[in-house]
């Protein structure tokens, strides 16, 4: 009896990695750092800062200049819905509403290993990893109160390729050159606050 039990539950979890499926995981924790203030923790603000200055007007440096970043850290459930090769992300995107844009200009999204941290801080936040990135979406004071879309497909495979065991991730995001605009949070809206989905291969 056991060991039909066992056999019906490792045919199912094998039906599981092999489908095609959508899924949308629920943000841990939302924040933002900033160099203006290295110690305080913004967990409970209702605005997801990105801000950069570039005063050589070069928008390919990235985040030489940063003011402000944030970090989004997402509930791990790759094991749960059956993903555990990189290769089975179809497709991964992550949805942002824009509250402000105070300076039109370039972000990006980079992939973190580890969990971000209500209590976060400029001081203690931990480097991203560089090579790992979406490409950069321009964002103009036209899209207040619109939503924006970044690829995060390089993301999430990598964080499948690290974390399939349940370790946390996070996404950051950062400002490329002169920019500073600022995104709605889960504290301030749950129907508009940030949402990552991931589509997986048959």
């Amino acid at each position: 009896m056991r060991y039909w039990l066992a056999s019906i539950g490792i045919l199912l979890l094998l039906a599981a990695a092999g489908s095609a499926g959508s899924f949308t995981t629920d943000i841990d924790v939302d924040t933002y750092v900033s160099s203006a203030d290295e110690d305080a923790s913004f967990s409970e603000s209702d605005l997801l800062w990105v801000s950069s200055r570039d005063d050589d007007d070069d928008d390919d440096d990235d985040d030489d200049d940063a003011i402000n970043e944030t970090r989004l850290g997402f509930e791990n459930l790759f094991g749960s819905q059956g993903i555990f090769r990189p290769e089975q992300i179809k497709s991964a995107t992550l949805t942002l509403n824009v509250a402000r844009v105070d300076d039109d200009g370039r972000i990006r999204a980079y992939f973190l290993e580890g969990a971000t941290l209500s209590t976060l801080t400029w001081k203690d936040k931990v480097d991203y990893d560089i090579n790992v990135s979406s490409k950069s979406v321009k964002i103009e004071e036209s899209d207040v109160k619109s939503a924006i879309e970044l690829d995060v497909t390089p993301i999430i495979k990598k964080a499948v390729e690290v974390c399939a065991e349940g370790c946390p991730y996070s996404i950051v995001l950062v400002g490329m050159g002169d920019v500073s605009v600022a995104f709605v949070s889960s504290e301030a809206s749950d129907e508009d606050k940030p949402v990552l989905k991931y589509v997986t291969e048959e």
